[in-house]
């Protein structure tokens, strides 16, 4: 039976962009000019120009983004790119490529290079345009998976069961004392329905109240009727939280979680 218990709804805080740098190496200087004056200091991006790649590779330390023509003027893409991932292996790298016969291979090679993308310098202007948003878009896109990959490692060594249901509604995460509420091992729960972990009447009133409530960006808690692996069912508090690919986050409360009786303790 799922309990009457008072829900909560908290407003998440919207987050806040943070400032990107994007270092420009390219060699013809009105081109550089002109990407200065489309790019730079616009919706948080600020722009620093060089004529060559020989020693931008000592200033990469305190920069988001490396921008290069490819072929780049010493050597090539290739060769520059190794030399980045040598010293900065996650720093994104756009490239200004040129429209040349042969260049296909180049791209294919690029848009599967991890952080890596190009802009096509066909019309110089466009291609000043579009370079803001593939430096953004693939900063964010790093910097996310940075903080998913440290959230991950937090979650991992939390005291808290929590868990993680993909948009899709299946389980993409669980840490261990989650699985262990609903008595399951870790790996039983990967690729789950989320479902599958509560009584009927909780499935529906979690779909009918609590995830909109998430959607429409708030948190919610309540109390629900748990169901572990074995069919026994147990009241357990939830916490449950969104982010912005739509994934939920389920976090039980285990101070409000009953045992194998039913009784909470």
């Amino acid at each position: 039976m799922t309990s009457t218990s008072m829900e909560t709804h908290c407003r998440e805080p919207s987050p806040v962009a943070d400032r990107i740098t994007a270092l420009v190496v390219v060699d013809d200087e009105q081109y550089r000019e002109r990407i200065e004056a489309t790019v730079g200091d616009d919706d948080g991006l600020s722009i620093r120009t060089r004529p060559s790649v020989t020693d931008p590779l000592t200033c990469l330390d305190d920069i988001d983004c490396l921008v290069s023509e490819y072929p780049a003027a010493t050597g090539n893409g290739d060769d520059l790119l190794e030399r980045v991932r040598e010293r900065v292996p996650d720093l994104p790298v756009v490239f200004l490529m040129d429209d040349r016969e042969g260049t296909a291979g180049i791209v294919d090679t690029v848009q599967n290079t991890r952080w890596t993308d190009y802009v096509s310098q066909r019309a110089a202007s466009v291609a000043a345009e579009r370079l803001g948003h593939r430096i953004r878009t693939l900063v964010h896109h790093r910097r996310l998976d940075a903080l998913s990959r440290r959230s991950l490692a937090s979650i991992e060594l939390a005291q808290d069961a929590i868990a993680i249901v993909d948009p899709d509604g299946e389980f993409g995460f669980a840490n261990r004392s989650y699985a262990m509420q609903f008595g399951y091992d870790r790996d039983a729960l990967f690729g789950a329905p989320w479902q599958a972990l509560f009584a009927d009447d909780s499935v529906e009133r979690l779909e009918k109240t609590a995830i909109p409530t998430v959607a429409d960006g708030w948190r919610w808690t309540g109390t629900c009727t748990g169901r572990r692996k074995s069919g026994s069912t147990f009241p357990v508090r939830i916490r449950l939280g969104g982010l912005e690919d739509g994934s939920l986050v389920f976090v039980v409360d285990q101070s409000a979680v009953g045992d194998e009786t039913g009784e909470t303790r």
